[in-house]
């Protein structure tokens, strides 16, 4: 191949065989493995930083408490942690972009995410990596990431897409008990009863993560979505959820599908 000739050494890719073998076919050259990567630390913040969302009724129906009595509970967002994820990605995912664009490249495929604590809960670490490749005759265009590659990327230029970008969208819910909970408000809340403040919590970080994604995609479409739900309970509940997936463009109309023909029958 080309780039094994342009540059001498070991032609390094993170496709697997059957993966490599479908850019091949679609007239993609994959180049190199290309990564991108983002390390550093988060600010402090604490539950009190979120922005509270609903106050939870005290389980006594006390109003105004008193000093041995507990706050009402509340649901908030971490909006500030989110947006610090979210840099966190936005960076090493343009830096991903930046190499391969160096090489190049018209794409990035199979780009896979990996996110983590490096040291403690206040750090952060982003790596994106993927083959760059390039497609012969194409022209000069915006540079385009897809975590998808082989036979699924070909179906779906099939089905009239083209890849647009990788896209993460996040939302961290924090539910404060206060006073609300059972344990505050003893036969008020029956064994095996749902307690809404820990739907409520699961609900509100799946939906703003779902909603922040739509606000991400325009007019665009999501394909190979993940979605991943971290809870962390106590007296303090923080439910962390993210979304991963492929933003796809339509480039032109659907195909119509072939009228099914009979060639053989349960009676003959």
């Amino acid at each position: 191949m080309s780039p094994a000739t342009e540059r001498p050494g070991v032609f390094d890719s993170g496709l697997t065989t059957p993966d490599f073998a479908a850019c091949l076919s679609m007239g993609l050259e994959p180049l190199a493995l290309v990564q991108g990567f983002f390390c550093g630390q988060l600010a402090g913040w604490s539950t009190y930083q979120a922005a509270v969302v609903t106050n939870y009724p005290c389980g006594y129906g006390w109003g105004g408490g008193g000093n041995d009595h507990p706050p009402p509970g509340w649901l908030g967002v971490a909006t500030a942690l989110d947006e610090a994820w979210s840099t966190a990605f936005s960076t090493a995912h343009q830096r991903l972009v930046d190499e391969a664009r160096g090489l190049g490249a018209h794409g990035v495929v199979g780009a896979r995410v990996e996110m983590s604590h490096p040291t403690n809960d206040r750090s952060s670490e982003v790596h994106l990596y993927g083959t760059a490749v390039r497609l012969a005759g194409a022209g000069a265009g915006p540079l385009w990431t897809t975590r998808i590659a082989g036979h699924k990327l070909a179906k779906l230029v099939e089905a009239g897409y083209a890849p647009a970008s990788v896209l993460y969208s996040r939302c961290t819910a924090v539910m404060y008990e206060g006073c609300y909970m059972e344990h505050w408000g003893p036969n008020l809340v029956g064994a095996g009863s749902p307690l809404e403040p820990i739907q409520d919590v699961h609900h509100l970080a799946r939906s703003r993560a779902l909603q922040d994604a739509a606000r991400q995609a325009g007019g665009h479409s999501l394909y190979d979505v993940q979605l991943a739900a971290h809870e962390m309970e106590g007296r303090t509940t923080y439910v962390s959820c993210q979304i991963l997936g492929s933003l796809v463009r339509r480039v032109r109309p659907t195909m119509p599908i072939a009228a099914p023909v009979t060639t053989v029958g349960l009676d003959d």
